[in-house]
């Protein structure tokens, strides 16, 4: 009797100890500027996701809600705060709040007394100028990035000097209308050099015509094309496919996620880096850390990357890239691909 009784107080004491150890579920919201589809955004998602399921020492759920959806000229955002809201209707706040992309990040700060206004936000993979006119709140941080647009029409140049016309795919949407109007800005220190042509208000099929029929010393720069002005929308592996198959020009972006899908490279922003930077921040405030004293600098591009096959493509020389460059997708010479059997052949 004695013994059962000992087993039963240590089989009690044993199941006392597990559930008293057992993890907390740690809850994520991630607010997406754009449905799936966008490389850069995908991209970032899926190293935050991989780094964050590493590094966290709880187990985390996370939650992801789109902002910007495809098809509608004007986004119902208070029925969106409604349906957020009404997901955690009887249960606890989330534990952080991310946010990816510019649109995302304006939604937050517009909406922030409605959006779980205690909770940590964490603005994440969004150019600074998203978050200029006003400062943080003390339970805000950001992981902001310095996208240098000019710079890579200094690539450009660098690499096709005689470049005259430069055609800019933005799209018609938001996000579109946004970087044109801030590059047409930053773009005036070319003055009268190059011609920048504008592609706001064509469809797919209208652009596809035009990158196949641009003038001589002409280069494409993909900025951000979910939509187009007939209100078809596409996603950028798709788009950019049908870009580099018409093209009659070199095509060029400023994300790292498009390297490998047609375009020539330069100082591309880094998705992958920015994902595990992310993380490492989201899972310090999990830990208990105060938003405002992480502070993380600005992520500018890495030195410049180029596609071989591109370079190939347009008759680029790798003593014409910048100082520092990497090359990809490299394809191997006649004695790197056969050189086990010219040696064999030799004995």
């Amino acid at each position: 009797m004695m013994k059962r009784l000992a087993r039963a107080a240590a089989a009690i004491g044993i199941l006392l100890l597990a559930t008293a150890g057992e993890a907390a579920v740690r809850h994520i919201v991630l607010l997406q500027s754009l449905e799936r589809g966008n490389l850069s955004l995908d991209y970032f998602t899926s190293s935050f996701r991989v780094a964050l399921d590493q590094s966290a020492a709880d187990p985390v759920t996370v939650s992801q809600f789109v902002v910007q959806l495809s098809g509608f000229a004007e986004v119902p955002e208070q029925a969106i705060i409604d349906y957020l809201r009404s997901a955690f209707a009887n249960r606890p706040a989330p534990d952080l709040v991310i946010t990816t992309g510019g649109p995302a990040a304006a939604f937050a700060r517009q909406y922030r007394s409605q959006l779980f206004p205690e909770t940590p936000l964490l603005f994440a993979a969004v150019d600074q100028r998203f978050l200029r006119g006003s400062p943080l709140a003390s339970n805000e941080t950001a992981l902001a990035v310095v996208n240098d647009m000019p710079g890579i029409v200094e690539d450009i140049l660098h690499l096709f000097p005689q470049t005259s016309t430069l055609f800019v795919l933005s799209g018609p949407g938001p996000l579109g209308q946004f970087w044109h109007r801030e590059l047409e800005r930053d773009f005036q220190r070319f003055g009268t050099a190059v011609k920048f042509i504008w592609s706001d208000e064509s469809s797919l099929a209208e652009i596809l015509q035009r990158v196949a029929t641009l003038p001589p010393n002409s280069a494409i720069f993909y900025i951000t094309f979910g939509t187009d002005a007939a209100g078809g929308a596409y996603s950028e592996e798709q788009v950019l496919a049908d870009i580099h198959a018409a093209a009659s020009a070199p095509l060029f972006a400023s994300q790292g996620a498009m390297l490998g899908h047609g375009i020539v490279g330069g100082r591309l922003m880094s998705n992958d880096e920015l994902g595990h930077v992310a993380a490492n921040v989201a899972v310090r405030i999990l830990n208990g850390e105060s938003p405002a004293s992480i502070r993380t600098p600005p992520q500018t591009p890495a030195p410049p990357v180029f596609d071989w096959r591109e370079l190939q493509r347009w008759g680029i020389v790798d003593s014409k890239l910048p100082p520092g460059s990497v090359v990809h997708f490299r394809e191997p010479g006649v004695w790197d691909r056969f050189k086990w059997a010219i040696a064999a052949a030799r004995r």
